[in-house]
């Protein structure tokens, strides 16, 4: 018994131990990190849901991750205008006021995102934490709970992405605490712990829309889970009919939750109050009806923001891929991110649990289904709306069920006598690849992705580039008080000078739309910096800025803005007039 015991205690010991420096490492890499493009509009919106009970702002997500991070802003104090708060079909007021928030309150905005970003650091940890529970209970096996908690705690998505206000990371997390108390449930139904259910369920819709997905899925797997386990054959419609009560009990709950975080924001409005601006639902608006004097039984804006969210999704919108702007879409896209924005380590594990589904002794479990099925559906969904190929974080939702499935490589290492010497090197070897990078985990990217400075050869916005070395620059600058410069020109929602670096653009190229006839035209000498987006946005390549490609940066801040020092001899061995002739 005392064996057992102190076993108990240092197992606590390592998992507090792991999640102690998940994280440290979090809060660190919040620091140096620079609010990124969606941040300011993020936090103006939380603060907004707390001083005016109102949930417009930045609908298209629900308000509980931005809820959570602005609520020691508003404690703290902070500057608000709300006059350029507007309402209306597709209007994005949430950006203008994002801006305008940073404006107000200068460079301790930097200090208000920083407190903003610890707040939810304790969303990430409670990630862990379910993913080591589900994998060793899922495969009654403790090594596999460790490796889905190592995999988490040192993963490059959740690192660079659990430091930000934005919602990808806290669906990750209480996504898979949702799958997991409904796996809990499948296993062991009751009225009690449907509740518990429910309320898992809400939160992970209330992180973000991706998971209403399992409105749909969850009945599916409840079916297949009584054909798969058959009860008696007297029982059979009894144990048939309690799951389905205690299913829609699930469902009840969470729309109650749901509504009740809105504060029953106009919940119940008829189907014919709404003016809907997406495809989808003015389809279903025409066949059905019906509908409109059906009541719904979401809260307005969050039927508002799903339309307006589908509506983005169903524009077709230019994007950066492999190097270079496409019109439309790849549904390659997101996996083609995971195989670039991964540890090799990692790919290797998840190849590894893939293959020892196959196996006699090993292969694939039925109740894995409650795991596999969500995550693929995750992954599917994002990878159809070619539309916006934007942002990669979109898939970070799947990576918490993957990492509980590769959980499974423990029962190799049980197994097979030579199992634990390809595991735990694989686990450490994906933990080195990410820390070296500390704390540039946003721009990660694997080593034969070129590593972060590589990262532009394959995607840019929020996965190389969103604004989050803005920071670095200065310290740079602050380091060099010779260099003054002449142009500035990165990605970021808020103008420079609001964080203490009033510098203009660069002189823009001679085939630029936007110059000015009393404008001279670049190259000229002098300082510039500018960020990997202002390189290679599908306009700069061509007219704008494209031109500093031509010349070897002197320094690069953070792995994102490159620093440029143009002299009037490297302008002409870059093949331009010299200055004075180009003017």
């Amino acid at each position: 018994m005392l064996k057992k015991a102190a076993l108990f205690r240092t197992n606590w010991f390592w998992i507090l131990l792991l999640l102690g420096a998940h994280a440290a490492l979090l809060a660190y890499t919040a620091v140096k990190m620079a609010p990124t493009d969606l941040e300011p509009p993020l936090l103006a919106a939380g603060v907004s849901h707390w001083e005016l009970g109102r949930y417009e702002l930045y609908r298209v997500n629900p308000p509980l991750v931005r809820m959570i991070a602005a609520a020691p802003v508003v404690i703290a104090g902070c500057k608000t205008d709300w006059s350029k708060f507007i309402d209306g079909p597709r209007t994005r007021p949430e950006y203008a006021i994002g801006s305008q928030f940073v404006e107000l309150n200068g460079e301790r905005s930097v200090f208000l995102t920083r407190l903003a970003r610890w707040a939810c650091i304790p969303i990430s940890l409670l990630g862990g934490v379910f993913c080591f529970v589900w994998a060793r209970r899922l495969y009654a096996a403790p090594w596999a709970g460790w490796i889905a908690l190592i995999l988490w705690c040192f993963d490059p998505l959740i690192l660079g992405n659990g430091s930000l206000i934005t919602n990808d990371v806290a669906a990750a997390a209480f996504g898979v605490a949702a799958g997991y108390a409904f796996w809990r449930w499948l296993v062991r139904p009751g009225w009690g712990r449907s509740v518990w259910v429910g309320l898992a369920l809400a939160l992970a819709v209330l992180a973000k829309m991706t998971w209403l997905l399992l409105y749909g899925l969850w009945p599916l797997l409840a079916l297949l889970w009584g054909v798969l386990y058959p009860a008696e054959k007297g029982k059979r419609f009894r144990r048939f009919f309690r799951r389905a009560l205690q299913l829609a009990l699930i469902f009840a709950v969470s729309l109650w939750i749901i509504n009740f975080f809105y504060g029953f924001d106009r919940s119940f409005d008829r189907w014919r109050s709404y003016s809907f601006v997406s495809k989808k639902f003015q389809k279903i608006d025409s066949a059905f009806p019906a509908l409109d004097s059906v009541p719904v039984p979401v809260p307005r804006q969050f039927l508002i923001g799903l339309d307006t969210q589908i509506s983005d999704f169903e524009r077709e919108m230019s994007h950066y891929f492999r190097g270079e702007w496409r019109e439309k879409g790849s549904w390659c896209f997101y996996l083609y991110g995971l195989w670039v924005k991964w540890p090799h380590a990692t790919q290797l594990l998840l190849l590894l649990a893939a293959v020892t589904a196959f196996l006699p002794r090993l292969r694939f479990r039925r109740a894995e289904t409650a795991l596999v099925v969500p995550a693929l559906a995750v992954l599917l969904l994002v990878s159809s709306q070619t539309g916006l190929n934007i942002h990669f974080r979109y898939v970070i939702p799947f990576v918490g069920p993957a990492f509980v499935f590769i959980g499974r490589t423990a029962l190799l290492v049980r197994r097979v006598r030579w199992g634990k010497w390809i595991v735990a090197p694989l686990l450490l070897l994906s933990a080195l690849s990410v820390l070296r990078e500390t704390p540039f985990y946003l721009a990660y990217y694997n080593e034969l992705a070129g590593g972060p400075s590589g990262g532009y050869r394959h995607m840019t916005y929020s996965a190389t580039d969103w604004g989050q070395d803005f920071l670095y620059l200065k310290e740079w600058l602050a380091d060099h008080p010779d260099v003054r410069l002449d142009g500035l020109m990165y990605y970021g929602r808020f103008e420079a000078a609001a964080l203490g670096l009033d510098v203009k653009e660069p002189p823009r190229g001679a085939g630029s739309k936007l110059l000015r006839e009393d404008e001279p035209a670049g190259p000229l000498p002098g300082w510039y910096a500018l960020s990997v987006g202002a390189l290679y946005s599908s306009e700069s390549i061509s007219d704008d800025y494209g031109y500093f490609l031509k010349f070897k940066p002197t320094a690069v801040a953070g792995t994102s803005i490159y620093i440029y020092h143009l002299t009037e001899e490297d302008i002409v061995q870059a093949g331009f007039a010299a200055p004075q002739e180009a003017r």
